[in-house]
């Protein structure tokens, strides 16, 4: 049954015309004058009227579709499922075949004929292809600021929009023992939409994974006074706070199913940019280009350009360890980014609008409890699923045990157990997925070790063809290893400070008023200079 058809406004106009008419007969003058007045042939005015008189409403004027229904396909549903499957697939790809609509057809035909169903024709493929692209701008037109221009995102509210992203940093940096080259670490940046504020970074040699992200998540909602002062900083960062929605590329760690559920737990919507449209991410690349120019000074700094990059050989210029660079990137957002004058902003600081907006808009933040702050770290965390042995719970090759271990163990429950990268000394395990308990080594004369330590012991073991890894392998390397990192800062230590006695010894001494001698580096030529000992040969 079809539809019943719409009244247009052309229809609207053709029966302000004929009503006036009446039902006396029309003459051909008042015919083509209609017609005039209509823009169409005078012979069709005298059928409109025809159908007017019949039945004398707008609608009778709106023109009856013949045919199938639009949008009606005649193919069958098998074969229509696997043409609109293959475009979907095929969207991002599109743009690098030479041929698309001949890929695509190719395609759809050899997957009907396995299927034992009639293969389209071609000219039906880019027919599809061509009302399903209109189709998929239409919907990407028909969301949330989409028709707003690149780059133009618009929020008004603190943590309403934040964007995360990661970038490897334009520097080298060294270790913090013998002071070589390991790398360029990798950066991870949260960025609050409305008022252009770092909400937090976090800082790692390691590829961003679930757990970068969990830990960088901590850090844009609670306060940051602990991480500043485990840097050894002053220096004031407020901005805190939780987000209510999150802009994502979409990189694997972003799919994690610990972000899905700390999201869920907390009400924090989580939204992944359109494949093939960038500038949905453009504050935080923005934001990222902009701390990597301010790079340029730095010692190791590689520039934004690898061209010339091989003669310049910034690796050998690296002078700043992973920690040494977090300061100076703290120090750099807090105190230098946050109260410059933006452009975005309206020449405006981010500082400044951030006090502004949180004062006449109230946002989300965790209470002071430290149980609530714990457990929204909790929430985040990465998970595994495991069972309780009979000597307790193993992860990363370590055991762990707790007393409710034992009534666990009977049951043969599954467990959840969530870890913090950074302390592998405690998990946190739910058998229900809601009531976490903090479990600590088996052993507890075992020390703090992260999950960076346990993955370099366990490649070490690997170098030294260790196939069994065990607990007790891992800590004893990882105790060499702190062992010769010890022995080497104290030989460090020593070296500098023989070094500079040296150095003081060679420095010219001045005779002082009182017949004593001072070392001094601008020597006074009144006074007589003690000379340096040498021997001669």
């Amino acid at each position: 049954m079809q539809d019943e058809p719409k009244v247009s406004v052309r229809d609207i106009s053709y029966a302000r015309i004929l009503r006036p008419l009446g039902n006396r007969p029309m003459s051909m003058e008042q015919a083509q004058r209609a017609a005039q007045l209509l823009g169409i042939h005078w012979t069709s005015v005298y059928r409109l009227r025809k159908r007017f008189l019949e039945h004398p409403v707008t609608s009778s004027l709106t023109a009856r579709p013949t045919g199938p229904k639009v949008g009606s396909s005649r193919l069958a549903p098998d074969v229509d499922h696997v043409i609109r499957l293959t475009f979907t697939k095929w969207l991002s790809r599109q743009k690098h075949l030479a041929h698309p609509v001949n890929d695509m057809a190719a395609e759809i035909k050899r997957v009907c004929l396995k299927d034992e169903l009639p293969p389209p024709s071609r000219h039906t493929v880019a027919r599809r292809w061509k009302l399903y692209s209109e189709e998929v701008a239409t919907q990407l037109a028909n969301e949330p600021n989409a028709l707003i221009a690149p780059g133009h995102l618009v929020s008004n509210t603190p943590l309403e929009i934040v964007q995360i992203d990661h970038t490897q940093a334009d520097v080298f940096v060294v270790d913090e023992v013998h002071r070589k080259n390991i790398g360029r670490p990798w950066l991870s940046v949260a960025i609050d939409v409305a008022t252009r504020c770092v909400l937090a970074i976090y800082l790692a040699m390691e590829r961003p994974n679930a757990a970068t992200v969990a830990l960088l998540l901590t850090r844009v909602a609670l306060p940051k006074d602990p991480w500043i002062e485990s840097l050894g900083l002053e220096l004031e960062w407020s901005m805190h706070g939780i987000p209510q929605s999150l802009h994502l590329d979409n990189a694997a760690e972003f799919h994690g199913r610990a972000l899905r559920t700390g999201c869920s737990e907390y009400g924090i919507a989580l939204t992944y940019r359109p494949v093939g449209r960038p500038h949905f991410g453009g504050h935080i690349e923005r934001m990222n280009r902009t701390l990597m120019e301010r790079l340029r000074g730095v010692p190791g700094s590689t520039g934004n350009s690898t061209k010339g990059r091989k003669e310049r050989k910034p690796e050998k210029h690296a002078a700043l360890t992973l920690r040494e660079f977090e300061q100076w990137m703290a120090l750099e957002i807090a105190q230098r980014y946050h109260h410059s004058e933006h452009r975005g902003l309206m020449g405006a600081s981010p500082d400044s609008v951030w006090k502004s907006l949180t004062a006449a808009t109230a946002i989300r933040v965790l209470p002071p409890d430290v149980e609530q702050q714990k457990r929204f770290l909790i929430q985040f965390l990465p998970l595994a699923n495991r069972t309780i042995q009979q000597d307790g719970l193993t992860l990363f090759y370590i055991h762990y045990w707790h007393p409710i271990f034992a009534a666990w163990r009977v049951s043969r429950k599954k467990v959840l157990v969530r870890y913090h990268p950074d302390d592998l000394s405690r998990l946190y395990v739910s058998a229900n997925g809601k009531d976490y308990v903090e479990v600590h080594y088996a052993d507890l004369r075992r020390p703090r070790i992260s999950l960076a330590d346990q993955r370099q012991a366990r490649r070490t073991l690997r170098a030294q063809r260790q196939s069994n890894v065990s607990e007790e392998l891992i800590f004893k390397t990882l105790a060499q290893q702190r062992e010769l990192i010890a022995k080497a800062k104290s030989k460090t230590r020593v070296t500098r400070q023989k070094q500079a006695k040296i150095g003081r010894a060679m420095t010219p001494k001045v005779l002082r008023d009182d017949g004593k001698t001072s070392p001094s580096k601008d020597i006074d030529y009144s006074k007589p200079v003690i000379p340096y000992h040498a021997e001669i040969w």
